[in-house]
């Protein structure tokens, strides 16, 4: 794999062992009811034709950690959260929360001198749920953790196999078949993350042994390029699935998933456009696409219908685009923002979850005016049709926060990303942040953090 992806991985224990790494043993986790206060609060909200009201919104500190609240939903209605060292989630939108506690050493989880550690979590097939959580101030220690649906149990393995300082994990959860090791498997989760590169994946057939590692530049050079078209599928977990932006990954409702972030951030390489994962042997190979695509978020829905969201006017709105034949032709809508003179508080401050059975799409972001004060705010947009058209625009908290989105925020207000979910019902839940979401540390008794709000009405 050469020098750099030596160094990258050299630390991990499991790669300086001779032979195959062994799995962890797996042990359960147990989630503990949690006391957190619970707000509700009303923010504007427009329609398409601009006439405004009040929408109501359900808040809460759920989870997370200094700057990072991660939200995703299940089949049944449940928001599960993450960002932080342990999930959370709430089984009746906000009302109750509940903590997933494993047995790992304490690890200050947003406590007043260290802000825990951090996660992320994707939904699989059937109401599943898997994840990934990083802490540093313990150790080093990355542990994978699963819920099973059908049998309501949580279980949780250490993942030995790993790049160093895993900074900000990702999860992309892809069904099958897929070949690793030799051995076919239904489904496989790629974990992603590390502050000197996110390049080096690893992947696992169950959510829980993540033995296999996966650098997607080496595996590309090794490929020859081959030629892809998505095809259109109907399945009705691709409208759960949709894995974080960060990911650079797009789940097919047909089973595989494409990766559209390919640059080598270990070289500072040029990547493919487009990759693909090949099911007969678990690698990447450049792909070229039947169609055309914006460098954006692209989702497939359980229609096997695309939707890709895409910055545009200099950051200054929002693109929403459509594709019912894998992405040969789109249809388009903007998506600006109430207000003059907003922009996007970063190029990638945005997020999309699109939702077949409900014909909707929801596009969170994070605009910020002349003073740098972002407005959290949600899009909802009907996509029914093949012409797809806003229907109401959210704003959610008072927009009043400066906030930074790296490391060098840290002594401040730091806001790192946006996630939305879609709920069965069509209801929203998202991650904001302003002046009324207090998280005092010991370095700064009036640090704000990101929170939870859960559409009301």
């Amino acid at each position: 794999m050469g020098l750099a992806v030596a160094i990258a991985l050299g630390s991990a224990a499991g790669f300086a062992a001779a032979g195959p790494v062994p799995p962890t043993p797996v042990s359960g986790a147990t989630p503990q009811a949690v006391e957190v206060p619970v707000t509700t609060t009303s923010y504007a909200v427009f329609d398409r034709h601009g006439h405004q009201d009040r929408a109501t919104w359900r808040t809460s500190a759920a989870g997370g950690n200094c700057c990072e609240t991660y939200v995703t939903a299940t089949p049944t209605g449940r928001i599960v959260e993450s960002g932080g060292t342990y999930p959370w989630y709430t089984p009746d939108q906000g009302r109750h929360w509940f903590e997933v506690k494993f047995d790992i050493p304490d690890q200050n989880d947003n406590g007043s001198v260290v802000a825990g550690g951090e996660g992320a979590s994707v939904v699989g097939a059937g109401g599943d749920v898997y994840g990934v959580t990083w802490d540093a101030y313990s150790g080093d220690h990355l542990q994978a953790y699963r819920y099973k649906a059908q049998t309501d149990s949580w279980q949780v393995a250490d993942i030995v196999m790993k790049s160093p300082f895993y900074d900000r994990p990702w999860i992309t959860y892809a069904q099958g078949p897929f070949t690793l090791d030799g051995t076919r498997t239904r489904q496989l989760l790629d974990s992603t993350g590390g502050g000197i590169t996110k390049d080096i994946d690893t992947l696992s057939p169950d959510g829980l042994d993540y033995r296999d590692p996966s650098y997607f530049a080496h595996d590309e050079a090794a490929a020859p390029t081959g030629k892809f078209r998505i095809d259109v599928a109907r399945n009705p977990d691709a409208d759960w699935w949709q894995p974080h932006p960060g990911t650079g990954t797009m789940p097919l409702t047909a089973g595989g998933v494409l990766r559209f972030f390919n640059n080598d951030d270990l070289t500072g390489d040029q990547g493919c456009k487009i990759a693909r994962l090949v099911p007969a042997t678990s690698t990447w190979q450049c792909v070229k696409v039947a169609g055309t695509f914006q460098p954006g978020i692209i989702r497939q829905d359980s229609r096997g219908y695309l939707t890709d969201v895409y910055s545009v006017d200099g950051g200054a709105a929002l693109e929403l685009a459509t594709s019912r034949d894998g992405g040969l032709h789109w249809r388009t809508t903007t998506l600006r923002p109430p207000g003059k003179n907003l922009h996007l508080e970063t190029p990638s401050m945005y997020d999309v979850v699109a939702n077949g059975r409900l014909g909707q799409a929801v596009v969170s972001a994070r605009f910020d005016d002349a003073a740098s004060h972002g407005q959290d705010m949600v899009f909802r947009v009907n996509i029914k049709k093949p012409q797809p058209q806003r229907m109401e625009t959210y704003l959610v908290g008072k927009g009043d926060l400066n906030t930074a989105n790296n490391v060098l925020g840290s002594l401040g207000d730091r806001f790192d990303y946006e996630s939305v979910a879609l709920l069965p019902d069509g209801r929203i839940a998202v991650s904001f942040d302003d002046s009324t979401c207090e998280q005092p540390t010991a370095r700064n008794p009036d640090h704000h953090g990101p929170q939870v709000a859960i559409l009301v009405r």
